[in-house]
């Protein structure tokens, strides 16, 4: 499968820009920062010159992938070519083409959004690990239930956030209590993704040594724990069941999800009948 992320910075009397990302099956093949020559006037035709660059970048990179699917993040501009995907579709030989809105917080868009500033944030390769669904997953139920899992999560914090910043705190619990919820993360709103920039400091301070001994103290374990992913951190989620995880690379971890009730009151709801 061939995707293609696109977005644009649209800039009144200036030059404006296009940004790509290119995956296919989940692996990074390109990136640039294209400069818009004319003056297209509004943002949405902004966005509209972005897909039909995305077009164009599939073109290019496609090697008869049976799906391709380019993402934008406004809606208009993804109805506009939705309607005219059957004529997209005959530049394509065999290939399902189809066009696709998706939240600007998603990880692969932020790429795409950064790289349409005239000074782009360029990402570093971050693992990104399967996401799991519990509700499907007997064992996770159990193994939370009966061998005191800590499971970790993201709730914002809505009287400590404001206008300009979002405040995370990172809840561990296990399937009888709360552990720990005083860890607290204060992002600005806005540029690089709120949530990847809360799961980087997460990350790195869950690799301090003096952090991982006061949490050992508190019954925390980091080994064979579980991520959930709530509406508070779903801007993690990329695409292909695939997401970027708040714990280190190097601890051996799950990452969990619900794609219906996200809540972690449905996790060790679920869970309470393999106690």
């Amino acid at each position: 499968m061939l995707e293609v992320y696109c977005d644009s910075s649209y800039y009144e009397n200036e030059d404006s820009y296009i940004g790509c990302t290119v995956l296919r099956n989940g692996m990074q093949l390109h990136q640039s920062t294209t400069k818009v020559q004319n003056c297209l006037g509004s943002n949405l035709n902004c966005e509209l010159e972005a897909l039909d660059f995305a077009v164009t970048l599939a073109n290019i990179f496609s090697e008869n992938d049976k799906e391709i699917i380019i993402y934008n993040d406004s809606t208009e501009a993804v109805k506009f070519f939705q309607a005219k995907r059957g004529e997209v579709e005959k530049e394509f030989l065999g290939s399902s083409v189809s066009f696709e809105y998706i939240p600007r917080e998603k990880v692969n868009q932020v790429i795409a959004d950064s790289l349409s500033k005239k000074f782009p944030i360029f990402f570093l390769n971050i693992p990104t690990f399967k996401v799991e669904s519990f509700s499907r997953c007997e064992d996770i139920l159990s193994d939370i239930a009966r061998n005191g899992r800590s499971v970790f999560y993201l709730e914002k914090d809505e009287k400590l956030s404001t206008k300009k910043k979002i405040c995370y705190r990172l809840v561990i619990r296990t399937m009888d209590k709360i552990l720990s919820d005083e860890l607290l993360y204060i992002v600005k709103k806005g540029g690089l993704g709120t949530q990847v920039k809360v799961g980087e400091e997460i990350r790195k301070n869950l690799s301090d040594p003096m952090v991982i001994y006061a949490l050992k103290a508190k019954g925390i374990r980091l080994e064979d724990s579980y991520f959930l992913l709530t509406d508070d951190s779903w801007g993690l989620r990329g695409t292909d069941n695939q997401a970027y995880s708040i714990l280190p690379f190097s601890v051996p971890h799950r990452i969990i999800c619900d794609e219906v009730d996200r809540s972690p009151q449905n996790l060790f709801r679920r869970a309470e009948r393999f106690k």
